[in-house]
């Protein structure tokens, strides 16, 4: 019996080949960083998938299959696979339909987490890694079809390749060797594409040897591309301008915008690389890894008695196990001059503070959070304040624009003797009777933020502390923390696996991480210390203090930073930093005098020395009673604005088909007449081979679409004589023209009903 031989496609195996490769090198690239959680292995598949998406596309043709039929018949497939990849990948080694219900069942989680729990971010992992094989696949498939159905292997190069560059923009890993071997690759089909078109030219028109062409253009293409690649890799080992610098001014800005609300929806991993330098949101992640880039933040002017500030940016009320979120936000305009924090809790005490005057520059930093050391009292610029809560509790502040200098007077906490300074004794006495907002916002503990791991920690944290006493045990759980033989900081925890675990749960089990690990821990600790008293924290981001020359201050990007503030009433917001690792700078405040204990005040209060704050609403009445609640969206809600979007979706696309079916507009040459033909039965895989004369291509579809056929053979006359005999037509001929292309707008949509057949495509 015969072995079966495989037939050898038109395009030649190494066109697969080549297809094959840069299929293989865009899934690498993307696997590589390890996007879902900083967990590689979930993704090693994405070959398997690439190398599928490939065999898809090329298959397609090869049987015979219209463009929308094989994109039809790989999506179904991709829809079965890429379920069971998924399943395999979250939990290796169950059985096909057991990994299918395991997707499944993940996706809707991850659904229902964030669109209809209200949840910030979910623990379920597999829905991401569908989407990323779902990229991979439709890539692959699309580019394997633009080479062997449309036989145009620019268009899946184009495609392919900018996906690849997304994810190589994305990721501070390098990544360049899989963009040189890309384009390497690219640079092969082309050269084998072209030779194959001339070699088709030559069999049709019986003139010369094929293969000497195809050799000629393979040997010089190979010169040709070697030359090019090792060009290119010594211009990027010795460049050192920078000719597009500046030609990108204040889009990061925008970028930064829509990455903070995109958030959420992206995994934890890949070494994301940040737009703009450090940004601050109003919602953020805890991911794998913290920023090492030695790149300027910002520079600040600030006066050479103050050492050690730090440049608070945004504060955080709600942990939500794998980040924080600010709750409740309500914004208030302030213009240039005035006072900032007005009528609100956190407007600073003159007795408690010292005034200082910074300025600052932004360099790489590009967020709109303004950097301010202490607690902010006026500003040089129109901002926007963040307000937390009904009373106006500090969020942050907003800038228009993060691009231009600004300066801020602010009052940084006076840690001394005086009357009414801070000491460790008068915080000791403060007591524990909180603002009933302040209790709601700031010490709620989620359902699975504390594990066995975490509880043993606090009780270990306590049993030093010997008192459940705000000060005193924040003092000692900073101090325990900070212990390098507990606890070991390190900016990447990539290779730590808890998916199931809070970022708390986590560290107090691996002991590992940065400072956003240590401080939420401390956060969440202290909160969940005292059950009948829990001590109000919350999280603050912003930078550790920087490198000082006389008055100006540089710091660097990798200075960003996070800590914990802790109220006690009377005295506000204390800074306590828990990072160790030589990283944070521990508080230091006096002991003081002994004090007798406060007297307890009423619930609800501002606690002792604490003004009755009322919260600012736009400058109208100020009373807390008109303050408008913050909104809240059910599901009720989102159900209209879906049948809202589905209506304005159908309108939209009415009227651009109603402008569609009128017509082309404007004077209609027989070129664009052409064009626009050829272009519309393109997009339903029948567009003109580079072999076909004007009249071949205009006959094929003809015998497609034979209503068409007298308006695509005027048409197609018109073109010839304009284009080759330069002839100029005008007057009722040009009118036929116009008419004719007006009627085929309409004739072609016929063609969605054929199936190309591949010799109509040769």
């Amino acid at each position: 019996m015969n072995a079966i031989r495989l037939r050898r496609p038109e395009e030649g195996w190494l066109a697969l080949i080549l297809v094959s490769i840069m299929a293989l090198l865009l899934a690498w690239a993307i696997d590589e960083p390890a996007w879902v959680n900083g967990h590689g292995r979930l993704t090693d598949g994405l070959s398997t998938i690439a190398l599928l998406g490939v065999a898809v596309g090329f298959a397609g043709p090869k049987l015979g299959w219209g463009r929308w039929t094989t994109h039809l018949v790989g999506a179904v497939f991709a829809g079965l696979l890429l379920p069971i990849f998924g399943g395999w990948a979250s939990l290796p080694g169950t059985s096909v339909g057991q990994a299918f219900q395991l997707a499944a069942a993940g996706s809707v989680d991850a659904y229902l987490d964030i669109a209809w729990r209200n949840l910030r971010f979910t623990d379920q992992e597999v829905h991401y890694i569908l989407v990323l094989g779902a990229l991979v696949w439709g890539t692959a498939q699309f580019a394997s079809y633009a080479v062997f159905g449309h036989r145009r292997p620019f268009n899946g190069i184009v495609v392919m390749g900018l996906v690849l560059i997304a994810n190589i923009a994305l990721t501070s890993r390098p990544q360049l060797p899989y963009l040189v071997a890309y384009t390497a690759a690219a640079l092969f089909l082309l050269i084998e594409m072209h030779a194959f078109d001339e070699r088709a030219t030559w069999l049709r028109r019986r003139i010369g040897d094929p293969a000497t062409i195809s050799s000629l253009y393979l040997r010089g293409g190979t010169v040709f591309i070697a030359l090019a690649l090792l060009g290119s890799m010594v211009l990027t080992t010795r460049a050192a301008s920078s000719p597009l610098a500046g030609a990108w001014d204040g889009v990061d800005e925008q970028l930064i915008a829509i990455g903070e609300q995109l958030g959420r929806y992206l995994p934890n991993g890949g070494d994301l690389r940040p737009v703009g330098g450090v940004t601050f949101g109003s919602t953020f992640k805890i991911r794998d890894t913290w920023t090492t880039d030695p790149g300027i933040a910002f520079t600040a002017t600030v006066p050479a008695t103050e050492e050690k500030l730090y440049w608070r940016a945004a504060t955080y009320d709600q942990f939500l196990l794998e980040g924080w979120d600010q709750t409740q936000t309500s914004k208030q305009a302030v213009d240039a001059g005035q006072s900032l924090l007005a009528n609100t809790p956190e407007a600073a005490v003159e007795s408690q503070t010292r005034p200082v005057t910074v300025t600052v520059r932004p360099d790489e930093y590009r967020d709109r959070a303004m950097l301010v050391p202490g607690i902010p009292v006026t500003a040089d610029r129109s901002v926007q304040v963040i307000l937390t809560g009904t009373r106006g509790w500090f969020g942050g502040i907003e800038l228009s624009s993060a691009r231009d200098g600004y300066t801020v007077q602010a009052r940084v906490l006076q840690m001394g003797k005086g009357q009414d300074q801070i000491t460790e004794n008068r915080l000791r006495n403060a007591g524990t009777v909180y603002p009933a907002e302040i209790t709601a916002l700031y010490t709620g503990v989620p359902d699975g933020a504390i594990g066995p791991d975490a509880t043993e920690l606090l009780q270990a944290i306590i049993s030093e502390a010997g008192t459940t006493e705000p000060y005193t045990l924040a003092k000692a759980m900073e101090t325990y923390l900070r212990d390098p033989t507990h606890f070991f900081y390190t900016p990447d925890v990539s290779g730590i696996d808890c998916p199931s675990d809070s970022v708390v749960e986590c560290f107090a089990r691996f002991q590992r991480g940065y400072c956003l690990h240590y401080a939420s821990t401390m956060a969440i600790l202290l909160r969940a210390a005292n059950p009948d008293h829990p001590i109000p924290t919350r999280l603050v981001q912003g930078f550790l203090p920087g490198q000082r020359s006389g008055n100006t201050e540089t710091v660097e990007n990798r200075s960003a930073h996070a800590w914990v503030e802790v109220f006690f009433p009377g005295y506000g917001w204390i800074r306590f930093d828990p990072t160790g690792g030589g990283i944070g700078t521990p508080t230091e405040i006096v002991e003081g005098p002994s004090i007798a204990p406060a007297s307890p005040s009423p619930s609800g209060s501002g606690g002792p020395d604490l003004p009755d704050p009322t919260r600012r609403n736009n400058g109208d009445t100020g009373d807390p009673a008109t303050a408008t609640p913050p909104s809240s969206r059910g599901p009720g809600d989102r159900t209209l604005l879906i049948l809202l979007s589905v209506l304005l979706a159908l309108v939209v696309g009415a009227v651009a088909f109603a402008a569609w079916l009128r017509g082309p507009r404007g004077e209609v040459s027989p070129d664009v007449a052409w064009g626009s033909m050829s272009k519309a039965a393109s997009r339903f895989g029948f567009g003109p081979r580079p072999t076909q004369t004007v009249y071949e291509y205009a006959t094929t579809l003809g015998d497609l679409v034979p209503v068409a056929r007298a308006d695509l053979q005027t048409v197609a006359e018109a073109k010839v004589e304009t284009t080759y005999a330069g002839v100029r037509i005008g007057g009722a001929r040009l009118d036929s023209v116009r008419t004719a292309t007006r009627r085929l707008r309409i004739t072609l949509l016929r063609l969605l009903l054929r199936r190309p057949r591949r010799g109509s495509r040769r």
